[in-house]
């Protein structure tokens, strides 16, 4: 039986390509035993895919990612296997919903003072049913001719310190963990990298922290290998996956490489609530 899992797929409910069906058939084809779908800021792939779960001989834990700050610099959180129906998170993802739009009105405005003139409708056009992403709109840029690829969006606009550049609402972590903690779910800090300093992993633990992002594509081994001994040593689960979405040179080359071991998906069910 084979015991591969992926635990961080994007759909087209956020920045991924990829619908809730189409990620079931690729997961199936790859032979994972179970596998979650993680978009930004919403479940609303989660809703489609456990409409359909039923269908496929694979394993679906409800998945999200939360954009959140800590001490003014920006994190993303993972929840899994979270109650999708719970009032509080489902509050919450309208309000993440609408802070979103909020923030692509802003970088719009702040586009047009560089003569890239782009509509909010076309926008909201291209992200179809998911909250408008910096992607959405450096696909509309791409699309009109202001950029020749997406990278060059980021680079010349969009990026950090860049004429369209708009920074997130400031969500708290420690509201973000208990948002999906009160759902059922544990959270897990995503792909940290070189950004986790021992005051922020102190912080982190004190605010109930389940897990921490090990497996992932900007991991090298010395790096998952510290944070396997870190998990280890604070008891959090080691999450990871591919961070799919469908859309990057690397991403079909990094399905199927990035996968952890079901005990982990036993470790989260143990752990939640559901």
């Amino acid at each position: 039986m084979f015991d591969n899992c992926d635990l961080h797929i994007h759909s087209i409910y956020s920045d991924g390509v990829k619908t809730p069906e189409e990620i079931f058939i690729k997961c199936v084809n790859q032979n994972f035993k179970a596998f979650s779908i993680t978009d930004h800021d919403t479940i609303d792939g989660c809703i489609k895919a456990y409409e359909i779960k039923d269908n496929y001989d694979i394993e679906f834990l409800s998945g999200i990612e939360i954009s959140c700050h800590e001490r003014k610099r920006e994190f993303h959180l993972l929840g899994y296997n979270f109650d999708i129906n719970n009032d509080r998170l489902q509050t919450q993802i309208e309000l993440f919903k609408k802070n979103r739009r909020v923030r692509a009105e802003k970088i719009l405005q702040r586009l047009t003072k560089v003569k890239v003139n782009i509509e909010l409708d076309y926008v909201e056009e291209i992200a179809g049913e998911a909250p408008i992403t910096r992607p959405h709109i450096a696909n509309a840029m791409l699309n009109n001719n202001f950029v020749s690829n997406l990278k060059e969006a980021f680079l010349l606009y969009l990026g950090n310190g860049r004429p369209g550049f708009v920074e997130k609402a400031n969500f708290p972590i420690k509201e973000a963990i208990s948002l999906i903690n009160d759902a059922g779910g544990i959270a897990s800090l995503a792909h940290p990298a070189h950004n986790l300093t021992q005051d922020i992993l102190k912080r982190l633990l004190n605010y109930g922290i389940d897990g921490i992002e090990v497996v992932h594509p900007t991991h090298d081994q010395k790096m998952k290998m510290y944070y396997k001994n870190l998990a280890s040593q604070y008891y959090l689960i080691a999450t990871g996956g591919s961070d799919y979405h469908g859309l990057y040179e690397f991403d079909d080359y990094s399905f199927g490489k990035f996968t952890i071991p079901y005990s982990t998906v036993e470790s989260i069910k143990i752990s939640s609530n559901q």
